[in-house]
């Protein structure tokens, strides 16, 4: 069975692909809890840095650093 942040970054990475993206998604979990979600965006924001895993950063808000500390991504 998959673990359901898997099927979650997979379901982002479907996104990316619909918008003509290479398809990579990925999730941001504090606690069991997904806090963001993101894939990549490259060639639709004309961006060198904005991967999945930025993207998924970027989602999550500004938050202080204790909680991305407590983060898996």
């Amino acid at each position: 069975m998959m673990d359901s942040f898997m099927f979650a970054a997979i379901q982002e990475a479907r996104k990316g692909v619909t918008e003509g993206e290479i398809p990579i998604g990925s999730v941001l979990v504090h606690k069991g809890i997904i806090i963001g979600r993101g894939h990549n965006r490259r060639v639709q924001h004309g961006s060198a840095i904005l991967y999945g895993e930025m993207d998924a950063i970027e989602n999550a808000g500004r938050l202080p650093a204790g909680i991305y500390r407590e983060c898996t991504l």
